[in-house]
């Protein structure tokens, strides 16, 4: 059974593609066959995996015919790729249920794993698209207040959605020398169990994960990194 994954934050800035590619590289070295789905007009997921300015996209996924949908890109052996699009901020009059819609009659639930989906930092109906169509949702805030404070506006928000998504805030770029004093205590307060419990470490190489999917990062730094997936998707690899 198809596993669908969204990361999603009010803003910008949080993390949430670093910590999607992570996911997609984790799954995908243990044998999971993953489908990256770029919402975002920014294409950041898109530009981690080189498939820019596609002839087919995400945009056409949400408002096209997708029965025989040609714009599934092949990125390594076992991750394909719908990119993003660049005009996809024009795109505004789907239902909020379109992705959900169109990855039923896509037929691409029985061919994958784990779908990861990587929206815009904003709430608009592609952030809503990916979070209606997800079986689990990370919400991810570095340790900053502004990061707090709008992970505490945008959880509270979805909490009136009535989501049937299994629902998570992650703690991400987490440093004992440059966190806000009193940071870690206010997210476990806030958010209680829905809070993964141990933070994502902010960690110097992670980014280069993102310029380079094939970095080698250092085995510590990667059994890390692959608690944090284990955590989201229920214990359910072998790493």
């Amino acid at each position: 059974m198809c596993m669908i994954i969204t990361t999603s934050s009010w803003k910008g800035g949080t993390g949430k593609t670093t910590l999607n590619v992570l996911a997609m590289e984790t799954l995908a070295r243990n044998g999971k066959k993953v489908l990256g789905i770029d919402l975002d007009s920014n294409c950041a997921l898109s530009q981690c995996y080189g498939q820019l300015l596609k002839d087919y996209t995400s945009m056409e996924f949400l408002s096209a015919a997708v029965e025989n949908f040609q714009g599934v890109y092949k990125c390594s052996e076992n991750i394909d790729l719908i990119p993003g699009n660049i005009k996809n901020v024009l795109l505004n009059n789907i239902s909020d249920v379109q992705l959900k819609i169109n990855l039923k009659r896509s037929g691409l639930m029985e061919r994958y794993d784990y779908i990861i989906i990587d929206p815009p930092g904003y709430v608009g109906s592609h952030t809503r698209n990916a979070v209606f169509a997800a079986n689990a949702l990370v919400i991810p805030g570095t340790c900053s207040r502004i990061d707090f404070e709008a992970t505490k506006l945008y959880f509270s928000e979805l909490q009136q959605y009535g989501l049937d998504a299994e629902t998570f805030v992650c703690m991400n770029a987490f440093s004992s020398k440059t966190n806000l004093p009193g940071i870690v205590e206010m997210y476990r307060s806030e958010f209680g169990e829905f809070l993964i419990p141990d933070p994502v470490p902010y960690i110097a190489s992670l980014k280069k994960l993102t310029n380079d999917v094939h970095y080698p990062l250092a085995a510590s730094v990667r059994k890390r990194l692959e608690d944090y997936v284990k955590y989201v998707i229920g214990g359910g690899i072998k790493c």
